[in-house]
């Protein structure tokens, strides 16, 4: 049995890194702080052979971190794992010298703040957006409807559509942020819109009353069957935004890492839009 509990700590690691992103559905705000933490207690906790244990402890993890990230030679998702997986290890190694609760308190609060603001700016920092950018027309064999059934026309000079759908919850998750963002950018020429889109054998009604229940202000739309929508507008993950001018397709975009990177994009998409356009927006909303 006592052979069963040492060997357990070699899968700590990466249980606690795998489990949160499954308990979390990927949010880095969480994920992020949770492994680090958990590389800080357990290098604190590790006696004898350290540099073998430490070895088999954690390298697993940071190179199931790296080897994608040199595949794709993409680090955005990466880089602060790679950093501060060995500075947290390094952090728990110095804490079994002395103190180690002032040390643990200050450790925890530096990777929440990771968490919350550095993985989202580093994020948005390394992303090339570029991609996104298109200029198609929308397309005219989509429907999309109010609660009355009525049909929605996308007759404004920009309009945000936010595509979501009841089985998501980072969705749900952002939808505070998300109502923000359509006080903030209220104009005559601006429509902002978030789009249910019904999952298999989902009545209309069953999603009018999910969206009820969520009790924001911003308007709600709906669209036609999942399959038709995501073939048509070429997407198949939640949430994903599409941003139209004059009916043209000019940004079309996924960034399901959590709510704050989703809601932060579309934040500087829409400053970044309007600046182009000349339209003004109030200072002081």
């Amino acid at each position: 049995m006592k052979t069963i509990f040492q060997k357990l700590k070699y899968f700590i690691v990466p249980v606690a890194y795998m489990l949160t992103g499954l308990i979390s559905y990927g949010d880095h705000f969480y994920i992020l702080p949770t492994t680090l933490i958990v590389c800080f207690l357990t290098s604190y906790f590790l006696i004898g052979k350290v540099k073998q244990q430490m070895l088999w402890a954690f390298l697993p993890l940071w190179l199931l971190i790296l080897i994608p990230s040199l595949i794709d030679m993409d680090f955005k998702r990466s880089i602060l794992y790679l950093i501060f997986i060995p500075a947290c290890i390094l952090l728990g190694r110095w804490a079994r010298i002395s103190h180690f609760l002032p040390k643990f308190i200050c450790t925890f609060l530096f990777v929440i703040f990771l968490g919350k603001y550095g993985y989202p700016s580093m994020f948005l920092a390394l992303t090339d957006d570029s991609k996104f950018y298109v200029a198609k027309p929308f397309p005219t064999n989509l429907v999309f409807t109010n609660k009355d059934k009525d049909t929605v026309p996308f007759d404004k000079k920009i309009t945000v559509l936010d595509f979501w759908n009841t089985s998501c919850k980072p969705c749900f998750e952002k939808f505070p942020y998300f109502e923000r963002i359509s006080e903030k950018y209220q104009h005559p020429d601006i429509a902002i819109y978030s789009v249910n889109i019904p999952l298999k054998n989902q009545g209309f009604e069953e999603r009018i009353q999910v969206e009820a229940r969520l009790g924001h202000s911003y308007t709600t739309i709906y669209g036609e069957n999942m399959k038709k929508v995501q073939d048509t507008l070429g997407f198949n993950a939640y949430p994903h935004l599409i941003i139209l001018k004059d009916s043209t397709i000019i940004y079309s975009g996924n960034f399901v890492t959590g709510e704050s990177i989703y809601i932060d994009n579309l934040d500087r998409q829409l400053q970044k839009i309007i600046k182009e356009n000349g339209i003004l927006i109030p200072e002081n909303r």
